[in-house]
Protein backbone atom coordinates (compact mmCIF):
# COMPACT_ATOMS: atom_id res chain seq x y z
CA UNK A 1 0.00 0.00 0.00
CA UNK A 2 0.92 3.36 -0.54
CA UNK A 3 1.63 5.95 2.34
CA UNK A 4 -1.57 7.82 1.08
CA UNK A 5 -3.30 4.61 1.78
CA UNK A 6 -2.26 3.66 4.91
CA UNK A 7 -3.23 6.92 6.45
CA UNK A 8 -6.98 6.95 4.83
CA UNK A 9 -6.95 3.09 6.32
CA UNK A 10 -5.90 4.30 9.65
CA UNK A 11 -8.39 7.40 9.69
CA UNK A 12 -10.78 4.78 8.88
CA UNK A 13 -10.09 2.52 11.64
CA UNK A 14 -9.39 5.97 14.34
CA UNK A 15 -13.29 6.95 13.60
CA UNK A 16 -14.50 3.44 14.37
CA UNK A 17 -13.20 3.29 17.28
CA UNK A 18 -14.23 6.99 18.23
CA UNK A 19 -18.12 5.24 17.02
CA UNK A 20 -17.56 2.43 19.62
CA UNK A 21 -16.49 4.13 22.00
CA UNK A 22 -19.07 7.16 21.67
CA UNK A 23 -22.10 3.95 22.09
CA UNK A 24 -20.19 2.68 24.76
CA UNK A 25 -20.83 5.66 26.89
CA UNK A 26 -24.19 5.86 25.31
CA UNK A 27 -24.68 2.76 27.11
CA UNK A 28 -23.57 4.08 30.62
CA UNK A 29 -20.14 2.86 30.75
CA UNK A 30 -17.28 4.94 32.05
CA UNK A 31 -14.37 5.68 30.50
CA UNK A 32 -12.49 3.28 32.87
CA UNK A 33 -14.84 0.21 32.15
CA UNK A 34 -14.00 0.76 27.98
CA UNK A 35 -10.19 1.56 28.73
CA UNK A 36 -10.40 -1.89 31.53
CA UNK A 37 -12.39 -4.01 28.44
CA UNK A 38 -9.68 -3.25 26.09
CA UNK A 39 -7.07 -3.94 28.40
CA UNK A 40 -8.16 -6.85 29.74
CA UNK A 41 -11.62 -7.99 27.62
CA UNK A 42 -13.69 -7.86 30.67
CA UNK A 43 -15.71 -5.28 32.33
CA UNK A 44 -16.49 -3.73 35.84
CA UNK A 45 -19.63 -3.63 35.55
CA UNK A 46 -22.62 -6.12 35.88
Amino acid sequence: MSDIQDQLQIEQLDQEWLELIQEAKQLGLSFDDISQFLQHGTSSTK
